[in-house]
């Protein structure tokens, strides 16, 4: 069995919005890289700093963090807006940022001056995607939510959702029926897609299409420039293989070069070995798994080493391409 120790890792979705050194020791430990993303998200800090975060970090290490910018959506009606964003996106690639992240907040909370909710297609952001797309800036897109956030608690088939929303329902969109639907949300993000066809589009927490890998798989079917993480969404598809896993395996392998590896680990080192422990038994052995996010045992599909290597590593490296480990 190939071992979690020496295996090449990149963790392209973690969150650290402190000093932590034990991240440091982890890092050597379990021959992991991390790529620390920036979000305009009102439980984090502000963005300034967060990448002073990332940037200590960068500089304690460089062989094991990156991280990923982002801009906050405060003032966005100044006319001055996309001019500064792009000015301060400029800067922090300069300063060694591998991308851009887009949050949920721009679909879900934001509102235009007539109380519609602005979205990421609105030809408000043309300067923006026209300046990344431009400047092969890939984009890290969490656009909408998981579909289970438009059902009431009681019916969503996740546990890690269920938490989620009954600690935030201003994001509980079963509750909140003025939020544009989730169809609305997935058409909105595919406009980019097509829009931009050269723009590196990845999208956080499998695309906000977890429900589904069939659905999901006509994505990247229609759109080459789309890619996902799994981040905080594997048990979803675990759920999805319990009568058989080997629809999951296949999905893994039909689509190795689109999946990214990430854990979504948010402050929380003990966490983070626990997740990338957990989803190694899952990815490399046929032994029953469990998982935290639902409810039930899940067969692992214990996948080939070249689409292990293209899902903890390769991908990441290829999609995030200004990455220097």
């Amino acid at each position: 069995m190939i071992s979690i120790e020496k295996f090449p890792k990149i963790d392209a979705h973690f969150h650290s919005t402190f000093q932590d050194d034990y991240y440091l020791k982890v890092a050597k430990e379990f021959n992991i890289r991390y790529i620390n993303i920036n979000t305009d998200a009102n439980v984090f800090p502000s963005i300034e700093l967060q990448e002073q975060i990332a940037l200590s970090y960068m500089e304690a290490d460089p062989d094991h963090f990156a991280y990923i910018c982002s801009f906050e959506m405060d003032n966005w009606e100044d006319a001055n807006w996309n001019e500064n964003v792009v000015s301060s996106i400029k800067q922090s690639m300069l300063n060694g940022a591998v991308g851009v992240k887009i949050w949920k907040n721009i679909g879900m909370e934001v509102l235009k001056p007539d109380q519609s909710f602005l979205m990421i297609d609105d030809p408000f952001f043309v300067p923006l995607f026209d300046f990344l797309q431009k400047n092969n800036i890939p984009v890290l897109t969490h656009l909408g939510e998981p579909k289970n956030c438009w059902l009431p608690l009681n019916k969503m088939t996740s546990n890690r959702n269920r938490l989620y929303y009954e600690k935030n329902p201003q994001f509980h969109a079963y509750l909140h029926p003025e939020i544009p639907c989730y169809e609305k949300q997935l058409e909105a993000r595919d406009t980019i897609l097509k829009n931009y066809p050269t723009l590196d589009l990845i999208g956080a927490h499998l695309g906000s299409m977890e429900w589904n890998f069939e659905e999901l798989s006509k994505r990247f079917d229609k759109y080459p420039n789309f890619s996902v993480d799994i981040s905080s969404r594997l048990g979803h598809l675990q759920m999805q293989g319990n009568s058989s896993s080997d629809n999951i395996r296949n999905f893994f392998i039909q689509y190795a070069d689109r999946i990214i590896y990430g854990t979504d680990a948010y402050n929380n080192p003990e966490k983070l070995i626990s997740s990338l422990i957990n989803d190694w038994k899952y990815f490399t052995t046929r032994e029953y798994c469990t998982s935290t996010e639902v409810t039930g045992l899940f067969r692992g599909i214990q996948l080939p080493e070249e689409v292990l290597y293209k899902l903890y590593f390769l991908n990441a490296k290829k999609i995030y391409s200004r990455l220097t480990f």
